[in-house]
């Protein structure tokens, strides 16, 4: 009998925007999904204030100022874990204040990727209600460093 041979891990992701000018694979997928998140960015450039706090490119002046932990995460959020449009719209959202209010970037970096772990866990298992108010106790945290009580 013939034993079959399985595939394990995450089918391989095209990145070959990014691949030319990153060093290792790793590093051309996170541009990736940081590109996503400018993606985001620029198609609901109306519904988020302040994005020019993530991203600001000037043609003019030759300048690029990015937040690319940030952005990362939420192109992930995209991509990845497939949030819908107006949870990751509301957490960019959430991602600015906490950056007008002081935070750096590393600080809601990592408020975002417990969120992202938290929704993961949540919709494996819809049905438990502890997960989803853990999910809550995330946001809500990221909400409080923007300053919304």
């Amino acid at each position: 009998m013939e034993e079959i041979k399985r595939r394990r891990g995450r089918p391989k992701l095209d990145a070959h925007i990014t691949e030319e000018y990153a060093p290792s694979r790793r590093q051309a997928l996170n541009k990736m999904y940081m590109y996503e998140g400018v993606h985001l960015l620029s198609v609901a450039a109306a519904e988020i204030q302040n994005r020019e706090l993530l991203w600001l490119e000037s043609m003019e002046a030759k300048t690029l100022k990015s937040r690319d932990g940030v952005l990362e995460q939420l192109g992930r959020m995209v991509m990845q874990d497939r949030l819908s449009r107006t949870d990751c719209v509301y957490l960019a959202n959430l991602a600015i204040d906490a950056v007008q209010a002081g935070y750096t970037t590393r600080e809601v970096e990592n408020a975002l990727r417990k969120i992202r772990m938290a929704a993961k866990v949540s919709m494996e298992n819809p049905q438990n209600q502890g997960l989803y108010n853990a999910l809550g106790n995330t946001v809500d945290t990221l909400r409080r460093m923007g300053g919304i009580a």
